[in-house]
C-alpha cells in the first residue's frame, strides 16, 4: 500500500494502476494475491491514508465539547490534505467503508456525547463537518489546477456585466478573491470561518436543550 500512495501522493489517484504498483516490488500475479483489482486496491490504499485516529484526540478531562470537536475537525482536515487523492474515493456523506473511517466517526461522535443532542443530531454535526472538510478539499484542488490570479482579473474586469453580476464584481473590488502572501495561512483562516459558523449553530441548538 505504501508504494500505491506514494504514486498517488506525488501524481494524482489516476497515476494509480495495478501494473504500475506491482513494479514496485511486487510481480502482477502477487499483487493480485493480496488485492483482487484496482477497486479492491483504493479501498485499502483509502483506510491506510486515513488511518487511525491519533490517541490526542481523547476527549481531555474538563475540555469541553466543541473543544474536543475542533480538536478532531481540525484532525480530520489536515489528515486529508495530506492525502487529497482521498476525495475521488469517499463517498462524501456515504456510509463509513473502512475500519479507520469507523474509527474516525467514533472519535467524531464522542466528542459530542456530553452534549443534551439527540444521537441522530450527533451524527448530522459530524456529516456537516465532514462535508465543510471536503469542501476545503474540492475547492483548493480546483483552485490549484486553475489559471493564475491574473485570470480572475480578466474575468472579473474585461468579461463580467457590472448590472448583471454586481455583488461578485463588488466582492472582487473588496479582495474577496484575491490571494494573501500565505497561501497556507488563508486556507486555515477559510476553513476556521466555516468551521466556527457551524459550531456556533450547534452550539446556539445546545442552549435550547440546556435545563
Amino acid at each position: 500500500m505504501a508504494a500505491a500512495i506514494e504514486i498517488a501522493d506525488a501524481e494524482g489517484l489516476d497515476a494509480v494502476s495495478m501494473s504500475r504498483v506491482a513494479k514496485a516490488g511486487f510481480t502482477p500475479m502477487s499483487l493480485y494475491r493480496h488485492v483482487g483489482g484496482k477497486e479492491e486496491l483504493l479501498l485499502h490504499m483509502q483506510d491506510v491514508a486515513v488511518g487511525p485516529p491519533h490517541a490526542e484526540l481523547d476527549p481531555a478531562p474538563g475540555a469541553g465539547w466543541r473543544e474536543c470537536v475542533e480538536r478532531w475537525a481540525w484532525a480530520t482536515v489536515r489528515h486529508m490534505r495530506a492525502h487529497p487523492w482521498i476525495l475521488q474515493t469517499v463517498p462524501m456523506l456515504g456510509p463509513p467503508a473502512t475500519p479507520n473511517q469507523l474509527s474516525w466517526l467514533e472519535y467524531g461522535l464522542r466528542a459530542l456525547r456530553p452534549t443534551p443532542l439527540a444521537e441522530p443530531e450527533k451524527l448530522y454535526v459530524i456529516l456537516m463537518l465532514n462535508a465543510h472538510t471536503f469542501g476545503d478539499l474540492t475547492f483548493h484542488e480546483a483552485e490549484t489546477a486553475d489559471t493564475p490570479e491574473s485570470a480572475y482579473e480578466t474575468l472579473f474586469t474585461r468579461f463580467l456585466d457590472p448590472a448583471r453580476f454586481p455583488a461578485l464584481l463588488e466582492a472582487f473590488a473588496e479582495g474577496a478573491f484575491a490571494e494573501g502572501p500565505d497561501p497556507a495561512e488563508d486556507r486555515d483562516a477559510q476553513f476556521r470561518f466555516g468551521l466556527d459558523r457551524i459550531l456556533d449553530g450547534v452550539a446556539r441548538l445546545i442552549g435550547t436543550r440546556a435545563g
